[in-house]
């Protein structure tokens, strides 16, 4: 695993993505930060079960060669709904990492 989160997303991640039915990038691989980490943000949409869903996707890294990939799927025509959205700012803002001694 590299150390930037967005070659991350892009040389690990994203290439079995590509393999998948109906699989589509949304826009590029926007670096950002999370938690304090250096992080990046991918959506894309695919098929699952012959639905076409969106997905978000927030990688980082912990250091040590650790990392997360935060991913928020929801059936695309849903993505916009106002109770979508504040669930996935809910997720991101509450979740918080293993300390890796589990």
């Amino acid at each position: 695993m590299g150390t930037d989160p967005v070659a991350v997303w892009r040389d690990d991640v994203e290439p079995p993505l590509e393999r998948t039915a109906g699989y589509e990038r949304i826009g590029e691989i926007r670096a950002t930060t999370y938690q304090g980490r250096e992080a990046a943000d991918m959506e894309w949409l695919s098929a699952d079960d012959g639905a076409r869903v969106r997905t978000f996707g927030r990688g980082f890294l912990l250091g040590g060669g650790r990392g997360f990939s935060l991913r928020w799927t929801t059936p695309a025509a849903d993505w916009a709904k106002s109770a979508n959205q504040e669930a996935l700012r809910t997720f991101l803002r509450t979740f918080r990492p293993s300390s890796g001694r589990d």
